[in-house]
């Protein structure tokens, strides 16, 4: 059996005249090879290149979603802070609308000699609260603050009606000028210097000469002075269309325009005037017409 004879490719250099021609062969199953081999690496790099930039292509969509995350948690980060400094700010101002109106319960609870009282008023609680006590979102913030705003107001009503009334009981005459004996009640009596009946005005007390008269109500002095039938006598304007009148003193210690308290001495008591023994004469007005001081003073005399 005859030995296949191999092929070969030959490869001939024509230099110039000068050089020798060059040739050599090459075996055709090796260049088969090599070109084998050759697009075998060219494949594989090929391959390779299209996996890696897909593998690139996925690795930065996967970063990319992550970045997304990242900056979607970032926003949902900083809109919680917001929030959260919405809610602080919020639950800042109730517990300082509430302080108020504590403050504004102790205020009037002073006024009218009450003691300190923690019992909640209406439907909030009057202790301030503490963030986690209740939510803080606009809509209860604005209904809390509507609702202290309302009792404040009603509170800030109250405090000044307590201190016009406050005002008003400083001011009447409720307060004996003396401490003594009525020996001539208001109204109707036995004329003491004659037969007849009169009008009395007022009511006598009767004391020693000296003894000190004292205003009956806060007021201010609108005479002081000698009046026919009252003798030295002194009239304080008590507001609200009140007077009261203290006759028939010995010596007058105020002047006219003068501010006076309840139980600040005014004068001293005598018996000058239309009297028939040393007394005060207590007279109260109301819009120049004269009442029974009784109505006025205190129980007890």
């Amino acid at each position: 059996m005859k030995k296949k004879r191999e092929k070969y490719l030959n490869i001939m250099i024509i230099p110039d005249s000068t050089q020798q021609i060059k040739s050599f062969k090459i075996s055709i199953p090796l260049i088969k090879t090599v070109a084998i081999v050759t697009f075998s690496i060219i494949v594989a790099a090929t391959t390779s290149l299209v996996y890696f930039g897909k593998t690139t292509a996925y690795l930065y969509t996967i970063i990319a979603e992550k970045d997304e995350k990242i900056a979607q948690l970032t926003f949902i980060k900083e809109e919680q802070d917001k929030k959260i400094a919405t809610l602080n700010k919020n639950a800042q101002l109730v517990n300082e609308k509430i302080k108020g109106l504590n403050e504004l319960e102790e205020k009037v609870r002073r006024m009218v000699g009450l003691s300190t009282s923690n019992p909640s008023r209406g439907g909030i609680s009057r202790e301030v609260r503490s963030e986690g006590d209740i939510s803080y979102d606009s809509e209860t913030t604005s209904e809390l603050v509507s609702e202290i705003d309302q009792k404040t107001q009603d509170l800030q009503d109250l405090i000044s009606k307590v201190a016009a009334r406050l005002d008003y009981l400083e001011s009447i005459p409720s307060s004996y000028p003396v401490y003594g004996t009525i020996t001539s009640p208001f109204g109707t009596r036995k004329n003491p210097f004659g037969y007849s009946y009169e009008f009395h005005p007022g009511i006598d007390i009767s004391v020693p000469i000296g003894t000190p008269v004292k205003a009956a109500g806060k007021g201010v002095v609108t005479y002081a002075g000698w009046l026919a039938g009252y003798g030295k006598v002194v009239i304080i304007d008590h507001g609200y269309g009140i007077e009261s009148v203290y006759g028939h003193n010995s010596q007058i210690l105020v002047k006219v325009g003068q501010s006076v308290k309840r139980g600040d001495i005014i004068a001293k008591s005598g018996n000058t005037g239309r009297s028939t023994g040393p007394h005060v004469h207590f007279e109260v007005r109301v819009n120049g017409n004269p009442v029974n001081p009784t109505k006025y003073l205190a129980k007890g005399n």
